[in-house]
């Protein structure tokens, strides 16, 4: 098993589409990891990642020129006082969970959003899930309650965990966030490869 820091973790492109599909279509089919049913194809999957990437990052991990896993931030919910917090999702590929790739992913999306000037992101896991637990537990988040049989999948009912992590101070009146496509582009750049925290 290598360190995370070898991964390699780069903004996602629409060509990443067909590799991200082929990650995510055994969640959906085969778990209640994802409570989506019918799995995305790679239009769908480039629909998503075009809808993301400006306002977000969404981020792939790769070794050896082969996409491994990805993660975003997306809205938490839609109403305006909610703007400052973000939903935070991560799929690692089965063949290569427990390499550090979901920690790589984390590592450069947490600091992209800080820098933006989210103050909180959330995250909801399908329990009982020990390793997406760990993870997100490792990377300081809290649990902070659960969603009792929230879903209906696989021919059985699941509880949905809430896990929460700060990301900055709150303060009385804060800015509005910047989309990623605003940000300083040496700092994007620092943040992807490592180089720097926000």
């Amino acid at each position: 098993m290598r360190a995370a820091a070898s991964w390699t973790i780069r903004l996602a492109t629409l060509a990443d589409a067909p590799a991200i599909a082929a990650i995510y279509a055994p969640v959906v089919e085969t778990t209640a990891i994802s409570f989506e049913e019918v799995v995305p194809d790679a239009e769908e999957i480039a629909r998503r990642i075009a809808a993301t990437l400006g306002p977000w990052p969404y981020l792939v991990a790769e070794r050896d020129g082969a996409v491994a896993g990805y993660a975003y931030a997306s809205a938490y919910r839609p109403r305006a006082a909610y703007r400052w917090s973000v939903e935070v999702t991560v799929y690692v590929d089965a063949a290569v969970r427990g390499g550090g790739a979901g920690t790589a992913l984390y590592g450069r999306l947490l600091p992209l959003l800080i820098a933006q000037g989210y103050r909180a992101a959330f995250a909801g896991i399908t329990l009982p899930n020990a390793g997406s637990v760990a993870l997100h537990e490792r990377l300081g988040f809290r649990h902070t309650g659960t969603d009792p049989a929230a879903g209906f999948k696989l021919g059985r009912w699941w509880d949905v965990g809430r896990w929460a992590r700060p990301l900055r101070e709150l303060g009385a009146a804060p800015p509005p966030a910047t989309p990623l496509g605003d940000l300083d582009p040496t700092l994007l750049a620092d943040i992807l490869a490592g180089r720097a925290a926000a």
